[in-house]
């Protein structure tokens, strides 16, 4: 028959069968299939002949299914045949089968009678549980822990036992609240089956998560103590943690929509995981490209927080992924951020090829540069970031002037000409962040984020001053421009900001081309050339 064991001596079926004798605690021995294999001569008239503890104990399956669990169970049923009898149990699982310590109580005693009354003898088999069983005086002393406890905690009973529990175990941020509800216990103000989760500091400083079930000791009627009894749950809060964590991640990254994936995993990782920068990347041989998910660090912060760097590399090409953090969430753990970043990596490489694909459709063939198409949606995109945070942005309608002169004296393929020249002058003279297109047959347009009208004036200046530079022999390529700034109260679509800055561009032909107007605060307008 399999031994009990906890660091101590050793026991076995006839051991503990001898030491109960005499006791009114019964011992059973079963398998899985509630099968008894041994039990103690001082067993119920009910179990004597019995042969399976699912026949005399009602729902015992459920009590099995606690043990699993959480390692013990512990229950008060109530036999009806062949009299109403009301049977304590103790329920732990040792390497091979289940041992149940019972003991038959009468309907008239109290429950944390019993305990006070079998306390010396339940502590021995408690030794052998795999819980916290702690003992505190009424002024929160420790009288008795068992061999788990200081296992598990890493002190020996010689440093904690007389010591007021709470000032060894409990965090200091949580001692308030656990030392009143260690006096709510004691002065009657808790229901008694109550379960209570808090952290314990074992002596290393980590920190243990326990699920505590408290009874009220009783002498001569007046409370004296507490006994409780408790399960350690930190493995399982960090799993149940993890699981959330990637199953939200999961279900970001899943959405169809890439912004909307992009926005919901953005939330998911500042709000459930305290991270503050994530910024993916993607290298090849022919470009470095960047897909930036979150980064609320500021330039002087960035030396407060910790970094880390996850990377993944294909035959052509490299992903990896920056995630920076102050601190994690309490049951986070570096283990969960490898399995957010492999999910986000994959993630970054999907967008990467999403993107090429929308790339290839959002461009004009004959410049390469942009179309129609992508400037409403980016600018759309801009008008609701402004909407939200403010700012100077600008757009800008440049027209082509003589394009049909061009075409219709000198051929189409010069005409292609001066368009892909000025195409290239724009490129040449802008920034990456900004957005350069090919609105339609000569109309170009320039979406400028960040940028102050004056700022916005001296770019297209230069791009004009470039144009006149160039040494073009059978014909000039010149430019009309207007700009405006994208407003809060645009609407999201873009129509009053384009219609503004068409206006702005028909001005500016009106007055002689190779000009630029500028809508300027107070509804003025200005026109250089």
């Amino acid at each position: 028959m399999g031994y009990i064991q906890s660091n101590g001596p050793v026991l076995d079926f006839e051991t503990l069968k001898v030491a109960l004798q005499k006791s009114k605690i019964f011992l059973l021995v079963f398998n899985a299939h509630g099968e008894i294999l041994k039990a103690s001569d001082n067993v119920p008239v009910c179990l004597k002949t019995a042969s399976s503890v699912f026949h005399i104990f009602p729902d015992f399956s459920n009590i099995l299914k606690s043990v699993n669990e959480s390692g013990f169970s512990q229950d008060i049923i109530t036999l009806r045949k062949p009299k109403a009898e009301k049977i304590k149990l103790l329920t732990f699982k040792s390497e091979e089968y289940y041992w149940t310590l019972g003991e038959v109580i009468t309907e008239q005693l109290l429950i944390d009678e019993v305990i006070t009354q079998k306390l010396e003898t339940l502590t021995m088999y408690l030794e052998f549980a795999p819980v916290f069983f702690v003992v505190l005086n009424e002024k929160g002393e420790i009288a008795y822990v068992n061999n788990w406890t200081l296992e598990k905690t890493g002190y020996s009973l010689v440093e904690v036992l007389g010591k007021n529990w709470f000032d060894i175990f409990i965090p200091e941020d949580i001692k308030s609240i656990v030392k009143q509800v260690f006096d709510d216990i004691m002065n009657g103000r808790v229901e008694l089956r109550k379960t209570f989760e808090n952290d314990i500091i074992a002596k290393d400083g980590k920190t243990i998560t326990v699920l505590w079930e408290n009874k009220l000791l009783i002498k001569d009627g007046k409370p004296f103590g507490t006994i409780s009894v408790g399960v350690d749950v930190t493995e399982q809060k960090i799993r149940n943690f993890e699981e959330d964590i990637l199953l939200s991640v999961l279900s970001a990254t899943s959405e169809t929509n890439y912004h909307d994936a992009i926005s919901k995993l953005t939330k998911t990782l500042e709000e459930e995981r305290n991270i503050r920068r994530a910024i993916g990347r993607i290298k090849t041989h022919e470009e470095t490209k960047s897909l930036e998910l979150l980064d609320k660090i500021e330039a002087n912060e960035a030396v407060s927080y910790k970094s880390l760097n996850y990377e993944r590399r294909l035959d052509e090409k490299i992903i990896s992924l920056e995630i920076s953090y102050q601190s994690l969430p309490k049951y986070a753990t570096e283990r969960c951020l490898e399995n957010i970043a492999t999910v986000i990596l994959n993630f970054i490489d999907r967008v990467y090829y999403i993107q090429k694909l929308e790339e290839a459709s959002f461009r004009d063939p004959l410049t390469k540069l942009f179309n129609r198409r992508y400037f409403l949606m980016m600018l759309q995109a801009e008008i609701r970031r402004i909407k939200r945070y403010g700012g100077d942005s600008c757009i800008v309608m440049i027209d082509l002037d003589g394009l049909k002169q061009i075409n219709d004296t000198l051929g189409h393929d010069k005409g292609d000409l001066a368009i892909t020249t000025l195409a290239q002058v724009v490129l040449e003279n802008t920034r990456n962040t900004d957005v350069c297109v090919r609105f339609g047959g000569d109309e170009f347009a320039i979406l400028l984020p960040n940028t102050p009208l004056e700022y916005a004036r001296s770019i297209i200046q230069r791009i004009i001053d470039k144009l006149d530079a160039l040494d073009m022999k059978e014909f000039r390529i010149s430019i009309s421009a207007g700009i405006t700034k994208i407003l809060p109260s645009d609407d999201a679509e873009g129509i009053s900001v384009l219609k503004r800055a068409d206006e702005l561009l028909y001005k500016a032909k009106k007055s002689g081309k190779h000009t630029i107007c500028v809508d300027i605060p107070e509804t003025q307008i200005t026109c250089d050339r």
